[in-house]
């Protein structure tokens, strides 16, 4: 289930400990002893449940990024989370399609981009917030003429911690958000 060296190495632990402890029982079957067993067998049942529930033997070497693009025109008022509901990648399920949201699964230095496609005559301001306070602005104003669109790119690197949210939201108007050309990135650089 866990592959290679750790799962050996677990398999020899749970070994020895049972070994040890059926060693000590055999000749003093004392309730104490038992319930010593017992409590100790059950903590390594839970390490190993949680274990296979994080999935953590399998995300330790997997690289953390996420990409994804909104699947339809979209209109945000000032401050509204912006959600790109398709997903290309999103390891570590740390990309929420829901709410917009990143959430760091380790801490480190990231890189984000946003991209962002503005319909003629549309504007939008995309920023970078981090835990609630913005760490990157993005201006597309769009005042061309019938049949011209504007793309505007980002990227920031930033230095994160466990647990902190980021995502784009409008810090100065309403924005205007052409489909599948404006999208979110990200990936964690060490």
């Amino acid at each position: 289930m866990f592959g290679g060296k750790t799962e050996k190495y677990i398999q020899g632990v749970i070994a020895m400990t049972l070994l040890f402890h059926i060693s000590s029982v055999t000749g003093n079957c004392t309730n104490t002893t038992l319930k010593l067993f017992d409590d100790q067998i059950q903590a390594i049942q839970k390490y190993v449940r949680t274990i296979v529930e994080d999935g953590s033997c399998n995300k330790k070497n997997a690289p953390v990024g996420f990409h994804a693009y909104m699947e339809s025109t979209k209109t945000y008022e000032k401050g509204v989370v912006w959600v790109y509901d398709s997903v290309v990648t999103n390891t570590h399920n740390a990309y929420s399609a829901t709410t917009g949201k990143f959430t760091t699964p380790e801490q480190g230095l990231y890189i984000f981009s946003i991209d962002t496609l503005s319909d003629p005559g549309k504007a939008s301001h995309a920023g970078l917030y981090v835990d609630g306070k913005i760490r990157s602005w993005q201006v597309c104003n769009n005042g061309g003429g019938k049949s011209q669109w504007l793309t505007c790119s980002n990227s920031a690197i930033l230095l994160l911690q466990r647990g902190e949210t980021v995502y784009v939201a409008d810090y100065y108007s309403t924005a205007s958000i052409r489909e599948l050309h404006s999208d979110f990135s990200g990936a964690k650089l060490n």
